[in-house]
């Protein structure tokens, strides 16, 4: 707990930079008079975002216990993203010569390469990654509605694909800068290509494990909902030995897929810190070192980023959902529409008839059993072939009379219908 304090610490001190940083980039471009559509994006894209941070802010202050320490990168790289593109705005103003307000070069803003369109794509790719790591904490710590659950789903898988734009821009870059660094000599330039086709080796190893895994993590929900449902049932039978074979099976490989995830990894930072090394030696000029090393920060946040979706995107999957859907009840019945098990209970177009009773949400097993003895002995359904009767107040006067009298008793047929009946009948 004490360490996760110390993390949650110097993670206060990234957010604060990165809101700061936002928030000035934001002050910056409002000080400006000319506003074209693009600008006004950002300006929005950057109020947006400050939202997020401080919403990341209050959080990480009121749960110690939660960590967030895999945003310590994104939020470094959002902070110093929006600094420097501060930087940049005033260099450019400066050479135009203009006033601070009639600052109309806004086309000419490069920042790693790209324009504003760009720069404001990167920082929805932040503020998506930091939504996406709070909404996971709040999944992992309270209940989820079945729709507020897709709408998750779909903002991860959005933010997954502009994720992976981004990064093929980015190594599309790097390819870019590789080949010119690779210099005149045949030597270097043999090396460089050698290194380059390793990375793209690594990077495919990488997809293929990413896509074994996704695929188990869809299959074990289905292993886990059947035991789920064995398990509520008193009289189900102990798992068969298939299928507890089947669930360690699963759980090695995704125990293997893990770990060599982890060796590419590592493997694939050794090439690019190479690659990395080796580019920057040959580049004559400082800046594009400077450029160069902030495509590589990219590059990594942006990976880490995808991660930290794909985490989002199995925990997401993992919740099981009970869905009710068009069901008609008939008269006179008691109808669950519960789970045992703590899964989300969704249920829509559910009918009820007369005199019957509907019970739904997450509810044990001793008190579903509890609630149907209770409903029971209470006698809330009535026979089916009983119709109550409306009665008078007269009615109401004579029969608590006798009843005070004589006891319940029991109402006698009238007196036709005890003639035309054959204990009615008389002899003549």
């Amino acid at each position: 707990m004490a360490e996760l304090i110390g993390l949650s610490s110097g993670l206060v001190a990234l957010v604060t930079f990165a809101l700061k940083s936002s928030t000035l980039l934001y002050d910056t471009i409002e000080s400006y008079r000319s506003h074209p559509k693009n600008v006004r994006d950002l300006k929005e894209e950057l109020e947006a975002l400050a939202a997020v941070l401080q919403a990341l802010s209050e959080t990480v202050e009121q749960t110690k216990d939660t960590d967030f320490t895999a945003l310590k990168l994104p939020l470094f790289r959002c902070g110093n993203a929006c600094k420097e593109f501060d930087e940049v705005i005033a260099k450019c103003s400066s050479r135009s010569g203009g006033t601070r307000t009639s600052f109309r070069d806004w086309a000419k803003l490069k920042y790693m390469g790209d324009g504003i369109d760009e720069f404001r794509r990167m920082l929805a790719g932040y503020k998506s990654t930091i939504n996406i790591a709070l909404a996971d904490a709040n999944l992992r710590q309270s209940s989820v509605t079945a729709d507020g659950l897709e709408a998750y789903k779909v903002m991860i898988k959005d933010a997954k694909a502009d994720l992976e734009d981004h990064l093929n821009s980015i190594d599309e870059k790097l390819e870019s800068t590789f080949s010119r660094a690779a210099g005149e000599s045949d030597e270097d330039a043999i090396q460089m290509r050698q290194m380059q086709e390793e990375r793209s080796s690594t990077q495919q190893g990488l997809a293929i494990c990413a896509q074994l895994s996704t695929h188990i993590s869809r299959i074990q929900p289905l292993l886990a909902a059947d035991r789920g449902q064995r398990s509520a049932d008193a009289h189900a039978m102990p798992p068969d030995v298939a299928e507890h074979i089947t669930r360690e099976g699963l759980e090695e490989c995704q125990d293997t897929l893990s770990n060599t995830a982890n060796r590419l990894e590592k493997h694939l930072k050794s090439i690019m810190d190479r690659l990395m090394a080796k580019s920057k030696t040959a580049l004559s000029s400082t800046q594009d070192a400077a450029e160069l090393g902030r495509l590589q920060e990219e590059w990594e946040t942006a990976r880490l980023c995808l991660d930290i979706c794909s985490k989002a995107n199995e925990n997401a999957t993992n919740v099981t959902i009970n869905v009710f859907e068009n069901v008609k009840g008939d008269e006179e019945v008691l109808q669950f529409f519960a789970s045992t098990t703590g899964k989300i209970v969704h249920a829509k177009n559910i009918s009820l008839g007369p005199r019957g009773v509907q019970v739904g949400g997450q509810l044990s097993d001793a008190s579903i059993q509890q609630i149907s003895r209770d409903f029971s002995r209470t006698e809330h359904i009535a026979p089916t072939d009983t119709t109550p009767e409306m009665a008078t107040p007269a009615d109401r006067a004579s029969t608590s009379v006798f009843h005070d009298r004589y006891g319940s008793g029991f109402k006698l047929s009238s007196q036709d219908d005890a003639l035309s009946s054959p204990a009615g009948q008389r002899g003549h």
